[in-house]
């Protein structure tokens, strides 16, 4: 649970390399799941606190884990569903396309033409 003050939530930061702490506060938190969702943490979910450390690189020594549970956070899918047959990004590349194809095609006019 996030802590509050001033009537906002916020996670606890601290970060601690090669034995210099800092502590800051967020407000936000953006996570990228190993299937590629995006989760967004804001306000009463983000965690109370967050603890980094680095320092001298040692091969494997260092890693930063965040756990949190899916159910409550809101995600988001990298590509978004198509509510139907065709979607905007897909007549946008197909337009696109044909485009390209119509200058490719002008423009070699335009070489064969100049070249004899």
């Amino acid at each position: 649970m996030a802590l509050a003050a001033n009537g906002q939530g916020f996670c606890k930061v601290i970060h601690t390399e090669n034995g210099r702490t800092t502590t800051r506060r967020i407000h936000t938190m953006m996570i990228q799941a190993t299937d590629g969702r995006c989760h967004y943490l804001s306000g009463e979910s983000l965690p109370d606190s967050i603890s980094l450390f680095s320092g001298i690189p040692y091969r494997g020594a260092h890693i930063a884990e965040v756990l949190l549970n899916p159910k409550k956070a809101q995600a988001s899918p990298l590509i978004p569903e198509s509510s139907g047959w065709l979607s905007k990004r897909d007549v946008f590349v197909g337009v696109l396309g044909v485009f390209i194809y119509v200058l490719t095609m002008l423009l070699a006019e335009a070489a064969a033409s100049a070249l004899s």
